[in-house]
């Protein structure tokens, strides 16, 4: 077993201390440079049938969004000048890992992204949160799957 003498130990102490500043520093710097979310209430939009974004864009989900299925989105309506558009699924209150799916343009302008599945919830929970980013910019909207 390793044994520090007092010196060490406070050193050591004084590392461990710096290092959980240093993280701190980076987490914090890391968050403010996020983009603002705007939530869309899901009244407002439903993600099945097809709705229209605060900037514009139209999203639609498959008809069919089910928890242990695959399933289609589509965007038209992009700014042309979007460089990258993806899409990650989470729960209120409850982080579901990391799960982003990228979406590709495709010759008509819109933006799609084929055979996406949902984050599984240990507790059996439908309510989902969709942050779909596009650009600079992120929309979320609720929806429940089947």
């Amino acid at each position: 077993m390793l044994k520090l003498n007092r010196k060490q130990a406070v050193w050591a102490g004084i590392l461990l201390l710096a290092f959980a500043a240093v993280k701190i520093a980076a987490l914090l710097w890391w968050q403010s440079r996020q983009p603002a979310v705007t939530s869309v209430a899901e009244s407002a939009c439903n993600v099945h049938a097809g709705c229209t974004l605060p900037n514009g864009a139209q999203v639609k989900f498959s008809s069919k969004v089910a928890a242990k299925a695959p399933f289609d989105i589509t965007l038209h309506n992009v700014p042309a000048q979007t460089a990258e558009v993806f899409v990650s699924f989470s729960m209120r209150g409850m982080d579901m890992g990391f799960n982003r799916y990228k979406l590709l343009r495709r010759p008509d302008g819109s933006w799609a992204a084929p055979q996406i599945r949902l984050p599984v919830c240990v507790q059996n929970r439908r309510d989902y949160l969709a942050d779909i980013h596009i650009g600079g910019e992120v929309f979320q909207v609720g929806f429940t799957a089947e």
